[in-house]
């Protein structure tokens, strides 16, 4: 048995610990998937009255040996993978570089037990280190002995859990584990995550994946930083935000505040290596005091605004197609005068925005032409009127709004 002190400042070690449940949980999972892990599952054990006694994190990697841990476990920023890009085995980009994502685990509870098996000499060997959030900075690590035929893997076992843990449960927990590790999961398809029994799967909720490069971005200090954004949309609905990414889509810190687009729920990655360099100096966790994400945000809030203004305007012409198809479009042929080729192009504004705000409310075609030609009257008989109806009803957008006026002011 040895115990190995970590050599910094306990308000350091402190800051580490802090953070978000699925931060925390999640640096956990990177730290398996960069071991060459191809297997990931993540557990809660529930007490009798529901809460949460302990959470799990079990791999099939290739562990951490015994003298690695020495090293590691002692020295922060003294990770194993300091100064490598890829993954020994596996040759995948590897996530985490510095060390730190143990001591966040002290975020989800007080006691945190790494028990790790590994091959050495053509010998299997097991042991065990443990750390407690109330001695921030000293680990217990027992002596190695052999594991038999044990897999190799690491198990992280957390347990006099935190109060906040109980979010990590549950749909929205699944959802938002499923949005962090998408992007790796497409990358290497041979990785399996299996969290609180649901395997994460992005291809069976992703609609649609769409590219874009963001150039160079001018920095506070005057630093040219390449970023790029990748834009997923979900078919489920409330998956809306950007995630701060490293270069290589591994995500970081969501960030605030979240950007909502009618109609569309969505995830962007934004990925610079300028935000890994942000994330080395703590800076991800305050972005509404770091000009350089401030930057980077809206950069990337400007292309989404142009991304799904397009989107709108491609969903809106297949709703007309399909209506066309169906029988319901009240129009027929081409429009016979300017007058009338202005009233299809009101009608067609306003029917999307009431086909939108109703939804598969009226998906049956006789009550969908009956309403069609209603909206088809109105714009008739006071297409002002009808605008301030659905401004006041249906929450209708400023984008949509303004095209309106546009077309109705002489």
């Amino acid at each position: 048995m040895k115990t190995i002190s970590v050599q910094v400042r306990d308000d350091h070690l402190a800051y580490l610990a802090r953070g978000k449940p699925l931060s925390a949980l999640a640096e956990l999972m990177w730290n398996a998937l960069d071991a060459d892990a191809t297997d990931v599952r993540v557990g809660f054990e529930e007490n009798a009255l529901g809460g949460i006694d302990a959470v799990r994190v079990r791999d099939n990697g290739v562990g951490l040996p015994y003298a690695h841990a020495l090293r590691v476990f002692r020295d922060l920023g003294g990770s194993w993978k300091s100064g490598l890009d890829r993954s020994p085995r596996r040759r995948r980009a590897l996530h985490g570089k510095f060390g730190k994502g143990r001591f966040r685990a002290f975020s989800l509870g007080n006691r945190v037990v790494w028990h790790a098996i590994y091959e050495e000499d053509g010998r299997r060997l097991r042991y065990r280190i443990e750390g407690r959030g109330d001695t921030l900075g000293t680990f217990t690590l027992t002596d190695p002995e052999p594991a038999g035929d044990a897999a190799p893997g690491v198990t992280v076992e957390i347990t006099d859990v935190a109060r906040g843990v109980a979010a990590l449960q549950g749909a929205f927990a699944v959802q938002e584990a499923t949005d962090l590790f998408a992007l790796y999961l497409s990358q290497y398809p041979g990785v399996r995550i299996v969290y609180d029994g649901v395997p994460l799967d992005p291809t069976t909720c992703e609609e649609r994946r769409t590219e874009y490069d963001l150039g160079e971005i001018v920095m506070q200090e005057g630093e040219r930083a390449r970023a790029g954004l990748t834009v997923v949309e979900w078919a489920n609905p409330g998956k809306r935000g950007i995630l701060l990414c490293d270069a290589n889509g591994f995500a970081l810190q969501p960030a605030r505040p979240r950007f909502g687009f009618r109609g569309f729920s969505y995830t962007a990655y934004l990925k610079s290596d300028h935000i890994a360099a942000l994330d080395r100096e703590g800076l991800l966790s305050v972005p509404e005091l770091t000009p350089d994400v401030h930057a980077l945000v809206e950069a990337a809030r400007g292309v989404l605004r142009d991304h799904f203004r397009r989107r709108a305007a491609e969903r809106h012409r297949d709703q007309l197609a399909l209506w066309r198809d169906a029988g319901v479009y009240p129009y027929r042929g081409d429009a016979r005068s300017e007058r009338e080729a202005q009233e299809r192009r009101l009608f067609d504004l306003y029917a999307a925005q009431v086909n939108e705000h109703l939804g598969d409310d009226l998906a049956d075609l006789p009550k969908k032409r009956l309403l069609l030609r209603m909206v088809q009257e109105l714009v008739r008989l006071d297409p002002i009127r009808l605008a301030r109806v659905l401004s006041e009803s249906a929450s209708w957008s400023s984008e949509a709004e303004s095209a309106v006026m546009e077309l109705i002011e002489p």
